[in-house]
């Protein structure tokens, strides 16, 4: 496999080889890798876009819930200052009727003494006057209740507003990054794409200069494709005559899972790329591979992608085209594949993916 790196390798011009044919070799690997990085670069937009969004919906459900608590403590403001307006104005009513008990009472007490006569009239009046007063008392006490659960409800309000404040501040941050990660993201995919482009470029140069001897390369191409191809049959054979098959090959693979990437290895106890993966997991049925996935996509036969079995590999390339081809993976089944993807990713498996270069497949087994 083309090796995907992180650190672009400087352009130069191809050198030139006998018969005027010019090597593609190295603006091929920079177009490989620049098209790696800006697929993954365009699915890490694509996430951050997501997450955009998600940052967004929460900071929005935060600016309600804040305004709404700010509404409600407005309102149990209100209620606390409307309980305080009528004790207020119950209290002074109490007052009242305590001035005018006791001023009535006196009034009593002198008026039968003076006249020494029957005071029923006045002591009516006196009890009268205590009764409502006493039940000005209990409206007073009632409405202090009333009072105390509006500034509690106030306390909770004021409470609940610091709360949200807090969470609606807590999502603007997370909005804010989240749109900057964004922002950046396109910049980067712009960057990359640009880059490619002028790459490619320069490679579509090339083969155009080429063009005079490609012909007779596919022709010695074919030959040895049709010899590798008689190869693995007999290889093939021997496998199955054996008790081998594709699912010894998946299960081989799948053990590898962890392992990590190294470029042109092909050995559990240092690691694996993409075409090392398969080439150890198609040794353990004694199949033969090259060390190189253009080579393998020229071995076995090439079946459709509607119609894949597991230990079939699949194989990208950046031009469509069998020189352009850069990566191959691994079918399990289910939809899923097991690949050595690129550095700093280990040996996974991960959903099938037919696009970003997928050219085609080939059975082995």
């Amino acid at each position: 496999m083309l090796a995907v790196l992180f650190a672009l390798v400087p352009a130069t011009s191809a050198p030139a080889a006998p018969g005027g044919v010019r090597s593609t070799d190295g603006v091929a690997a920079r177009v490989g890798q620049l098209s790696a990085q800006l697929a993954r670069a365009d699915a890490d937009l694509r996430q951050a876009s997501v997450r955009a969004s998600v940052a967004i919906e929460k900071y929005e459900r935060a600016a309600v819930r804040q305004r709404k608590a700010a509404d409600a403590l407005a309102a149990a403001r209100r209620r606390t200052r409307s309980a305080g307006d009528a004790v207020d104005r119950q209290q002074d009513r109490v007052g009242l009727m305590v001035r005018r008990n006791y001023e009535l009472g006196g009034v009593l007490g002198t008026t039968a003494s003076v006249l020494a006569g029957d005071p029923s009239d006045l002591i009516t009046n006196l009890g009268y006057l205590r009764y409502v007063g006493n039940r000005q008392a209990a409206t007073l006490n009632r409405y202090r209740q009333s009072k105390g659960l509006a500034v509690l409800a106030e306390g909770t309000a004021r409470s609940a507003l610091k709360a949200a404040n807090t969470a609606r501040r807590k999502a603007a941050s997370a909005k804010a990054a989240a749109q900057q990660a964004v922002d950046q993201r396109h910049k980067r995919v712009a960057t990359l794409s640009a880059q490619r482009d002028k790459v490619q470029g320069q490679l579509d140069s090339i083969e155009a200069h080429n063009k005079s001897v490609r012909a007779a390369a596919t022709a010695r191409e074919r030959r040895q494709a049709a010899a590798r191809r008689r190869s693995a049959a007999t290889a093939t054979e021997v496998s199955a005559s054996t008790g081998g098959g594709a699912m010894v090959a998946v299960r081989a693979a799948l053990a590898q899972q962890g392992k990590p990437y190294v470029w042109d290895a092909a050995d559990p106890s240092v690691g694996f790329d993409c075409s090392g993966l398969a080439l150890y997991a198609y040794q353990q049925i004694g199949i033969e591979l090259p060390h190189s996935a253009e080579y393998q996509y020229l071995q076995g036969r090439h079946v459709s992608s509607n119609a894949l079995r597991p230990g079939d590999l699949l194989f990208y390339s950046y031009n469509g085209q069998v020189s352009g081809i850069h990566h191959v993976t691994m079918y399990i089944g289910n939809g899923q594949i097991v690949q050595a993807a690129d550095f700093g990713i280990p040996v996974q498996v991960v959903p099938a993916y037919f696009n970003f270069g997928y050219l085609g497949a080939t059975r082995l087994a």
